[in-house]
This record gives C-alpha cells, structure tokens and sequence, in this order.
C-alpha cells in the first residue's frame, strides 16, 4: 500500500475555527510515517484504533464474479473484499453476514451466518441469500441466488483508503495527561456533512471510502481545534500530521480545591479539582479559585503555571 504523508498547520480559537490558514508541509512524499520522531514516540501498530463511528454508508460497491458448477450437496458461496480494483485481496477483517431470504432478498430473512474473517467459504444449501458486507466505513448489501450444483465466489471491492493521523503540539508530541481526538466528516457524496469516523489514538488508522473528508483535531482537556480537508484515494494509506499552536496551562492546585477557567474571548468555561493541565489557544483567561480570580496569558509553544490562591 503507498503512503502519502502530509502535514497541516492551523490556530485556531476555541471551537470557533479562526486563525491562519492551513500550510501543508512535504505533501505527498512517499515516506513511511514510522519515520517521524514524533510518530514514533507515540503511535501504536494496534489495529483495532477506531474508537467510534456512524453506521456504515451503503454504497455502490463493485462486485467480482464467479461461478463454478459442483456437484448436488457441495453448493455454496465465497467471500473476498479488495481495496481497490486492481489490488490484492483484503488481509485484515471484513465483516460478513448472509442472510437466507425469500422474494428479492432485500428485506427479512434469517441469518445462516457471520463472521469477521477476510476471507470466507461458506457451505449452503441452495436458494435466496442476501450479503450484508462491511470493510472500514464501507458496507455493501448485495441479493443473491445460489442454484443448484454452483458454487458462487463474490469479491467486493470497497474502494477503500486508509487514512492515519498525528496531532502535534507546536510540532513536538502532545504532554502525557492530554489526547486528541479525530474526526472525518464527508465532504461530498450522499454522507456529505456527517460524522463517518472518530479515532482517540495517535497514529490511529481509519479505513475511509474513496473521496473528499474535513479531519478534525481537537485536543482534550482544552479549546484548542484544528482541522482540514484531505482526499482518500483506494488502495492509498495517507498519513497527515495536524499541529496545534497552543500553549499548556497547568494548574497547580491542592486535592479538592475546585477551580475553573474561562476565555475571555468566547463563552469557553472549563472546572476542574486539584491539580490539572489544560490545552489552550492563545489568549486571555480568568482563572478562579476559593473565591478570587486573576488573569493568565496564554502563548503558543509556552507553559504556563497556575498557582491556587492561599
């Protein structure tokens, strides 16, 4: 599978999306991103990294056919699934479910089986079957009849893309007691403006379909968002590296001594108990505790210390 790493740069206010326009940064160069020193100090190879995602848009998946003639009682049906129409058969796990239905086999039915296996070679007495597949954020339905004496072979190609993220603060790793959390909007096609995918890991992979999606970064506990639009192409692993300019405010309060920040510039408001660290987009903040209140002054790149009042 090619790589393409990218990287995006954007400030941006609270949740309010303002700054500098996005800057990407040897866009397109076929590197690894295990080469990055940031990559490597954070991400994991685990693959199961998608945390959360909407249902999977039904498309249009093309579908690769073949039909052997067996003989009575050895009838049944072959599942594959390719990224791409011209790339090799699926590795990881595809969802499958078969459905033994009447009519035109979309609706009802009984499930006769399910599984995550990539490839599948399932045993079945002749009839009516409805495929429910599912690879990434891509599932495809397909009716089907099995006759007697065939055995069927179906290869989905998904059309899908990998997409790996990276989110960085002033270009170095994110502090230990804080996350970030991706998330890819479709951009066009019928899903357009929905949440497709979330990944909570650094270096986490989403397997999108092929088009068009707004990646968000937003990193946790703090304000501080960043995002941009990124094209996914089958059979291609993009890997983009989204920077934050921020700055870290750490509170330096006693257990069950409560405080709280709010933004000067938005409605922003964040509490919290005893000793905390905050991601923060560059501005002015009032802090409170036991009853008094100051100003802090948030810079990019910089950590600020917050002392609770006596």
């Amino acid at each position: 599978m090619h790589v393409i790493l990218q990287r995006a740069r954007q400030h941006s206010r609270g949740r309010f999306f303002t700054g500098a326009a996005l800057n990407f940064v040897g866009a397109s160069l076929l590197l690894s991103l295990a080469t990055s020193s940031a990559l490597a100090a954070q991400r994991t190879d685990a693959d199961t990294i998608i945390t959360g995602s909407l249902p999977a848009a039904t498309a249009n998946v093309p579908l690769e056919l073949r039909i052997e003639i067996t003989r009575p009682g050895r009838e049944g049906i072959r599942l594959a699934g390719r990224l791409s129409e011209d790339g090799g058969l699926i590795t990881k796990p595809v969802t499958w479910k078969l459905v033994r239905t009447l009519g035109n086999g979309t609706q009802g039915g009984e499930p006769v089986y399910t599984d995550a296996r990539p490839v599948a070679d399932i045993p079945l007495e002749p009839g009516n079957y409805r495929i429910e597949a599912r690879y990434g954020s891509v599932s495809a339905v397909k009716p089907v009849v099995l006759a007697k004496g065939q055995h069927l072979g179906l290869t989905f190609v998904f059309n899908v893309g990998g997409l790996r993220t990276l989110s960085t603060l002033g270009r170095e790793p994110l502090p230990q007691r804080v996350r970030a959390v991706h998330r890819a909007y479709a951009v066009n096609g019928t899903s357009a403006g929905k949440l497709i995918a979330t990944s909570e890991m650094q270096g986490g992979l989403m397997r999108l379909g092929a088009g068009t999606y707004r990646l968000e970064s937003e990193i946790e506990p703090g304000n501080t968002v960043t995002h941009t639009e990124v094209t996914i192409k089958p059979g291609i692993l993009t890997s983009l590296n989204l920077d934050h300019e921020a700055g870290i405010a750490i509170v330096d309060a006693p257990d069950g001594v409560p405080w709280s920040v709010d933004s000067q510039e938005n409605n922003w408001h964040r509490s919290g108990i005893g000793a905390g660290v905050l991601t923060l987009a560059p501005g002015r903040y009032i802090y409170n505790d036991n009853d008094q209140t100051r100003t802090i002054i948030i810079v990019a790149g910089k950590r600020t210390k917050v002392r609770a009042s006596d």
